[in-house]
């Protein structure tokens, strides 16, 4: 009866096309996603001087050709705009166009694949750090439609790291704390306080950054950084999952597919808030793209409408929000509404079919986002860390990235 209401409900709603992690005042262009070297759970980082490739791409949902130019930004380690000029970090020229597009074949939902490298014929990269390429619609150059962000690295520090879930304020309780050596022999540092920047992210979320980290103490030529309270995260739980791969059937996590007005419409298993620990492995939010022919196949997979539900009491104080690789960082488009009649909240996506991370995050009114109000946290919970070490000479203008490592737990209860 729970599901029947909800399908009515659901379906009754308008559905919008909502925006992805990397759009910026869009709601027609849907799956950003940036790959390295053909490897789809790389980081964005590419080594300086090497042939290392990112590839990025994008779907507009129509047939309709629109022309987009991409312009690159050099930041410093927060990926905030530097003071370099473009001469300085760009070879070659900035707002090049994208090239490479295809309509989609055979599917419901009408959309055009565009994609562009980089580097390429127009532009190469001359200096390590972050940045941010925006892309263009050419009928406005003022807004961009999608911004991204990757990273250069010269790699010149080794990094060695562990991560415990006995922390300095609990123990094997619901937190991990993380902790790590730099060895910066190969960099001429004369100040590791100063000049050398770790920059850490929890499963490569935007809003888990944690930056402003001193050294707990300094030998020889390395730093080390352990019992720092901000280097504990929350650990918690696996992410939930769900996949398709045929809009016309249900994949795993999906109770039932509606095709209804000429789209597809899949529900999901209602979810409920998790007061134990998930075993299953899971891909720490990442999304694929996928249909029944296999990977690599960006303009043959359908696009469902994916309905989310939360069997949870109704919170004051704060809101709900979807979280994984596919969605935004605390947007509205991810907020979840609450249905008072039927006790559940919900949610509607547009999504390429495949396979997706997602759980639900519950974020006070001005304050931080906590997760154990729906997904609880267990520090058996397998995270990953990257750590991202700069190094900013006295003097210099920009922040080079000389290393970047990845730490993952795999904590035994």
């Amino acid at each position: 009866m729970f599901r029947y209401c909800f399908f009515l409900v659901l379906l009754g709603l308008p559905f919008l096309m909502l925006a992805q992690p990397a759009v910026s005042n869009s709601m027609t262009v849907r799956s950003p996603r940036i790959m390295l070297n053909d490897d789809m759970d790389a980081p964005p980082v590419m080594v300086l001087g090497s042939d290392d490739i990112l590839h990025f791409s994008f779907d507009e949902m129509s047939h309709a050709y629109r022309r987009y130019t991409c312009r690159i930004t050099h930041c410093n380690a927060l990926f905030e705009p530097s003071s370099l000029s473009e001469i300085d970090y760009i070879g070659g020229f900035n707002n090049f166009p994208v090239e490479e597009w295809e309509n989609s074949v055979n599917t419901t939902v009408l959309y055009t694949h565009y994609g562009f490298s980089v580097p390429n014929e127009n532009v190469s990269l001359l200096l390590s750090g972050n940045y941010m390429l925006e892309v263009f619609d050419d009928e406005d150059d003022t807004t961009p439609v999608l911004v991204y962000r990757f990273s250069v690295v010269e790699p010149r520090v080794a990094v060695r790291a562990w991560v415990s879930g006995d922390t300095d304020t609990s123990f094997n309780r619901d937190e991990q704390q993380l902790s790590f050596v730099v060895n910066y022999s190969r960099c001429g540092v004369s100040s590791p306080a100063s000049e050398i920047i770790p920059v850490i992210y929890q499963n490569r979320r935007p809003e888990s950054a944690v930056s402003s980290l001193l050294p707990t103490s300094v030998m020889g030529n390395e730093a080390l950084y352990e019992h720092n309270e901000r280097l504990i995260f929350p650990a918690g739980n696996e992410y939930r999952r769900f996949e398709l791969t045929d809009p016309a059937a249900p994949g795993m996590g999906v109770d039932e597919v509606v095709y209804d007005n000429g789209e597809y419409h899949a529900l999901l298993h209602v979810d409920k808030p998790r007061l134990s620990h998930s075993s299953y492995r899971d891909e720490n939010g990442r999304y694929y793209i996928n249909t029944l022919e296999g990977y690599g196949t960006p303009i043959e997979a359908d696009y469902v409408h994916v309905h989310f539900a939360l069997d949870a009491p109704y919170r004051e104080g704060g809101t709900y929000y979807l979280q994984g690789d596919f969605s935004g960082t605390f947007s509205a488009e991810d907020a979840l509404d609450y249905d008072a009649e039927g006790g559940y909240y919900f949610a509607s996506r547009l999504l390429k079919l495949g396979l997706y991370n997602y759980r639900y995050l519950w974020v006070p009114h001005n304050s931080a986002f906590i997760s154990s109000a729906a997904e609880g946290d267990f520090y058996e919970t397998e995270n990953e860390y990257l750590i991202y070490i700069y190094h900013r000479e006295f003097g210099a203008r920009y922040d080079k990235l000389v290393g970047v490592h990845a730490a993952g737990s795999s904590i035994e209860p």
